[in-house]
């Protein structure tokens, strides 16, 4: 595997362990939100508009939910890059992917270019 020319062992150290912290956070807020993701829609107790409102906010939850299990399955793959030493290179040009970019989206899988 060719090196990234930038990227140093210390950072390699850096980015894993806020990806790990990113993990953890993922996994918390996941928890979260299958804990709170139940709308009871009580047909007697509830108007047509809380009703559409709970709906509604059900939805957002959902799509929320689906945000952070991306987030967390692009956060797991990175660690995994790290660890068979192909980290930190584009997938669509496999070119080194800038540190800026890394330090700022350590998930991140695509340079600016193909991204």
């Amino acid at each position: 595997m060719i090196e990234h020319p930038d990227l140093t062992l210390a950072l390699l150290d850096e980015l894993s362990e806020v990806l790990r912290d990113d993990i953890a956070r993922l996994e918390r807020r996941i928890a979260h939100l299958k804990a709170n993701a139940t709308v009871e829609l009580d047909q007697s107790a509830v108007g047509r508009v809380s009703r559409m409102d709970a709906l509604i906010n059900q939805g957002l939850a959902q799509a929320s939910d689906q945000r952070a299990a991306t987030d967390l399955r692009d956060a797991v793959d990175a660690l995994a890059r790290i660890a068979d030493q192909t980290y930190g290179f584009c997938i669509g040009c496999r070119e080194p992917i800038p540190v800026a970019r890394l330090e700022a989206m350590p998930e991140t899988r695509h340079c600016s270019s193909c991204g």
